[in-house]
């Protein structure tokens, strides 16, 4: 089987020849790359992909394909510009910007009728990543502002961009659409996490308010792509865990969005993801009530709470794709690593038992301290236990 077909066997409860091996390396690659730390044997990569094809991994793409969906503002003066000092001469990839060479800061402007917004993203070399240092809203009195802003995004759809990279991709995996976010998400993207949660607890109607506005635009984004032929698996880029996404907040500013994309997403028979991080135990249950058919990135523990085995049953169905199981915890071992990952992989699937709907992926990331011989062992482990003929 190719891995375009092994995947969709997953999503599909059909039987593929392998369980999938679809490990998320993004992060992984473009440190090394940026530190010139790449191993011999991939040293000429330019891609990603160029990495798993060499690992003969299944490819389950999404972080290239997020920028086939954009945001423009139909109001207000939206800025973008790149600062900084960086090393080398190639741009600077991440999950979430791309900086042009040589700058590793990039700060946006949104002007409104009631106010001016700006965040401050950036890269640091030790961490191989990105991170927000100025949110967009940074106090209450910024809510007219938001709302604006959020009133005046709409989300496109470049096709063109997206084809291209299902061209790229071939019958080595499956391309992902991505979705926007939950309104949760949303605020996080906004406030930060912290604020975000304040605002929630001390101004619920204002901020459902808020929710219901996103929900609108991303939904009609759905409309516009979901018949897309190419278009078959859709993912909600959120970072689910339990941490920040309590129960009663996931019930409030999570369910309606995504039990009404999984409704017109099943309606044309495909299916619908949602990105996790951390702890998924009290989620589950919800997600699955949320009608979502996978979670992409379960960690069991200890860095988790979920042991993958018992995902089905949490989610309250069968059909639950489960996608996950190598986590940081065993993707760093330094002793002993393969027949500590050998024996790690062969314990996991047995705990699977009806293996169909199971995509053994990175559990959220690869970590950039992940040894590649650990990749490897990793592969020669799923191919090992993974044979379902």
């Amino acid at each position: 089987m190719t891995g375009r077909e092994r995947i969709l066997a997953a999503f599909y409860g059909e039987k593929p020849d392998f369980i999938p091996f679809s490990p998320n390396i993004y992060q992984w690659f473009y440190y090394r790359l940026a530190n010139g730390q790449l191993p011999a044997e991939v040293a000429q990569a330019h891609h990603p992909f160029d990495v798993l094809r060499h690992l003969g991994a299944d490819i389950l793409a999404r972080w290239d394909t997020q920028g086939a969906t954009r945001e423009i503002y139909t109001a207000g003066e939206f800025t973008e510009t790149y600062s900084g000092e960086a090393e080398g001469d190639q741009p600077l990839v991440t999950s979430f910007n791309r900086y042009p060479a040589g700058k590793n800061k990039c700060r946006r402007k949104f002007v409104s009728p009631y106010g001016t917004l700006t965040e401050t993203w950036e890269y640091t070399k030790e961490a191989g990543a990105d991170f927000a240092s100025e949110y967009w809203w940074k106090s209450w009195d910024d809510y007219p502002s938001v709302r604006f802003m959020l009133e005046s995004c709409e989300y496109t759809f470049d096709a063109d961009e997206f084809h291209r990279w299902v061209a790229s991709v071939g019958d080595d995996g499956v391309v992902m659409v991505h979705l926007t976010q939950s309104p949760l998400k949303t605020f996080h993207w906004l406030a930060g996490a912290e604020n975000a949660s304040l605002f929630v607890m001390d101004h619920p109607e204002e901020m459902r308010a808020l929710g219901r506005i996103h929900v609108s635009k991303a939904l009609a984004l759905l409309d516009k792509i979901v018949d897309n032929a190419e278009a078959e698996i859709f993912v909600s880029l959120d970072n689910l865990d339990s941490v920040f996404y309590p129960p009663y907040f996931y019930k409030d500013y999570c369910h309606d969005f995504f039990s009404r994309a999984a409704e017109i997403i099943h309606r044309r028979g495909k299916k619908f993801v949602v990105h996790a991080c951390g702890h998924n135990r009290a989620l589950l249950p919800l997600v699955g009530k949320s009608g979502v058919d996978c979670l992409e990135g379960i960690t069991p523990p200890p860095m988790g709470d979920v042991a993958l085995g018992e995902a089905r049953k949490l989610a309250g169905s069968e059909d639950f794709v489960v996608n996950g199981g190598m986590d940081a915890h065993h993707l760093e071992i330094s002793q002993n690593a393969g027949a500590c990952i050998d024996e790690y992989t062969r314990r996991l699937f047995e705990s699977m038992r009806d293996k169909r709907r199971f995509i053994f992926a990175s559990s959220c990331n690869t970590s950039i301290l992940t040894p590649w011989e650990n990749l490897i062992h990793f592969r020669d482990a799923a191919r090992r236990y993974g044979r379902l003929e």
